[in-house]
């Protein structure tokens, strides 16, 4: 380890995405009540979801329609697809303006009609090998860098789990990882490999995190990984998604969106506690899989845990499949603020708790699935970028010193960092955005507030993993010690992105 890293590590003793909630059963002040699956209450005597207008600025545009052929240039790298796209972008004049739109036009993957979906899921394990954890492999989220030293084993097998989904009018692959995070010089190498492999845009690739903070730390915030166990994972989730795409077969799709149990750790009497489920059979009603998306911050094993686990997600996943028959996944949703409601009781230790609390949340998921009402097979994205300012100095002195996988971008004396968003609709039924980092709730529900359809899905943590976006009218009000803020970009990106996000759900919501 390096002199500046160690004079570093004083800085980042806050740093912790799990912040002040390790174990993560109550966290902060709880006022809503859970009487059980698909059932929730909650007392609200504070503001609820704000600011869903778009930017107030007045933006220039230019405009290109139907291309045929799309080239993007990153680095040293350039990327050819052809999918007819439309894109847009806006400037209006600061560094956290600046935004690219594309599109998607009709029949952009496969060259013709679709009846229906196509669907197709893969499950890769991406689990370090004894030959990484020699290296050493740190966890993320929790305490300052090193700090926690190296996993010590593999409790449970960490995963890729693919699903690709396309219908009239395009498609796009969802992936999630136990990870707390990607930085964004993964996520691109992946989306990069996934284009290159299928030919789509790199706006219908969604690599998301579970946000498990007993998984590797893909960000390097926490001590990072090996060179080459960051290369096999990066690998290893591209394969996945294009794997996926290839094995897609002419499907059905059902959705249901019920109410399951978690805590608001900033003292709001509400939180997002929507579950929502995508179920997809084949033309001979055999499942292939099944989505669900559902908030809470896996942090019910707590920092003394050495081993590499998915939390309670994997428990929820594995009773989930047993349950379904077919490969099933989790992607976290408003999690900013969302914690686990592990059931009482007496608990051996923590990883029971995780099994618990995970069971639970697929026991409502399977009942959930019973219930399901059909989706149209069309399917409408849109995908966004931005440049987002990097107020946080811990942000900045990290990326300064390089331990980083983050490429945060000097603009003068100011930092900004490209990010982005995708936007999805399936059918008239599913309305759903990828948010590129921890939206807290109230930013998450100013987000569903404009959405029209009855099913609404927020894929937290995917695309991006930057902290923590916090509504500005929240921004160091006290709650929970103000603890997210210091692990938060600054206090324009929860705003931003909600706009942003807002604006792709506002132009197509025009359109049914």
């Amino acid at each position: 380890m390096s002199t500046p890293r160690l004079l570093f590590v004083p800085l980042l003793l806050s740093l912790a995405c799990g912040g002040s909630d390790p174990g993560g059963s109550t966290g902060g002040t709880d006022d809503s009540t859970s009487t059980g699956p698909g059932t929730s209450t909650g007392t609200t005597d504070t503001p609820g979801p704000t600011g869903t207008g778009v930017d107030p600025t007045t933006p220039t545009s230019s405009t290109t329609s139907a291309t045929t052929t799309t080239t993007t240039t990153t680095g040293d790298e350039t990327t050819t697809t052809t999918s007819p796209v439309t894109s847009t972008t806006t400037t209006t004049g600061g560094p956290d303006t600046t935004t690219t739109t594309t599109t998607g036009d009709t029949d952009t993957t496969t060259g013709g009609p679709i009846d229906g979906f196509l669907i197709g899921v893969h499950t890769a394990d991406v689990s370090p090998s004894d030959a990484h954890l020699d290296q050493n492999v740190y966890m993320g989220a929790y305490g300052a860098p090193f700090t926690r030293g190296p996993a010590q084993g593999v409790h449970d097998a960490i995963f890729a789990r693919s699903f690709a989904i396309e219908g009239e009018g395009g498609g796009v692959i969802m992936a999630i990882v136990d990870l707390p995070g990607m930085g964004n010089q993964n996520t691109r190498a992946v989306r990069q490999k996934v284009a290159e492999l299928t030919g789509l845009d790199e706006g219908q690739v969604l690599v998301g995190t579970t946000h498990s903070h007993s998984a590797p730390d893909l960000m390097g915030l926490w001590g990072g990984v090996p060179d080459d166990y960051r290369d096999f994972i990066n690998d290893e989730i591209a394969h996945s998604m294009a794997a996926a795409w290839d094995a897609r077969v002419p499907a059905t799709l059902a959705v249901a969106t019920v109410k399951a149990p978690n805590n608001n750790r900033r003292g709001w009497g509400f939180t997002d506690d929507d579950m929502t489920i995508l179920d997809a059979k084949d033309l001979e009603g055999n499942r292939l899989g099944t989505l669900v998306n559902f908030a809470a911050h896996p942090v019910i094993l707590g920092e003394d845990n050495k081993e590499i686990s998915c939390d309670y997600v994997g428990y929820s996943v594995q009773k989930i499949e047993a349950a379904l028959g077919a490969p099933a996944s989790l992607f976290n949703g408003t999690l900013g603020d969302a914690t686990p409601k592990v059931p009482d009781g007496q608990y051996p230790d923590d990883f029971a708790r995780a099994q618990a609390y995970g069971e639970l949340l697929a026991d409502i998921a399977i009942a959930a699935v019973e219930t399901a009402e059909p989706v149209e097979g069309t399917l409408v994205w849109s995908h966004t970028e931005w440049e987002q300012g990097v107020d946080n100095l811990l942000f900045q002195l990290a990326a300064g010193l390089g331990i980083l996988q983050f490429d945060f971008e000097s603009m003068g004396l100011s930092q900004v960092v490209t990010t982005q968003s995708t936007y999805f609709r399936l059918g008239t039924q599913v309305q759903g955005v990828a948010f590129p980092g921890e939206s807290l709730t109230r930013n998450g529900l100013a987000i569903k507030e404009v959405m029209k359809t009855p099913h609404k899905m927020i894929l937290g943590n995917t695309g991006d993993a930057l902290g923590y976006f916090i509504p500005s009218d929240e921004w160091q009000t006290g709650k929970n010690d103000n603890y997210e803020e210091t692990v938060s970009l600054g206090k324009t990106a929860g705003d931003t992105a909600r706009d942003k996000i807002n604006a792709l759900v506002t132009a197509d919501n025009a359109n049914f």
